[in-house]
């Protein structure tokens, strides 16, 4: 959306909505989550029925997501609170440890008319271009490549 959001704010005559950059996206994002696990009882001794605000951390970044852990730590916040989300087929190997070590963990899907889906995923797309070449792309693609050379080793 950052292209289409900053070119209609241009043409309304406002300020643009998008960050200049990814590290202010990202501290932006971060001071959002510390909010959110900050709201409310934010220790597990409150109890049933005390009100706190939940929250769903939809990032493919293993450095966002590791932050929200240390955070949740900080703050005693308990895990039912949090879930963390990313779209199919990317970051799995996130998802599946915060899975497997207790956490709730979502794929989502898109879902709809083929028009409103392929430019939801082209937006995607683009907005994972810059990251591409990143240490954490990276990482996940020397995983990857390890899993095929060993499903493809003989027994």
């Amino acid at each position: 959306y950052m292209v289409s959001e900053r070119e209609k704010a241009r043409l309304r005559g406002v300020e643009s909505p998008i960050c200049e950059t990814y590290e202010e996206t990202e501290e932006n994002f971060h001071a959002a989550i510390d909010s959110i696990l900050a709201h409310g009882p934010a220790t597990n001794q409150d109890g049933p029925g005390a009100a706190a605000a939940e929250i769903l951390v939809a990032s493919h970044s293993r450095t966002s997501i590791e932050r929200t852990l240390n955070v949740m730590q900080e703050l005693d916040v308990s895990p039912d609170r949090v879930g963390f989300g990313q779209l199919l087929g990317m970051a799995d190997h996130l998802t599946f440890t915060l899975g497997r070590n207790g956490y709730k963990a979502y794929k989502y899907v898109p879902y709809g008319p083929v028009e409103e889906v392929v430019p939801y995923l082209i937006r995607r797309t683009q907005e994972n271009s810059a990251i591409l070449g990143s240490a954490g792309v990276m990482e996940e693609r020397a995983m990857v490549s390890a899993e095929l050379l060993r499903r493809l080793r003989p027994f």
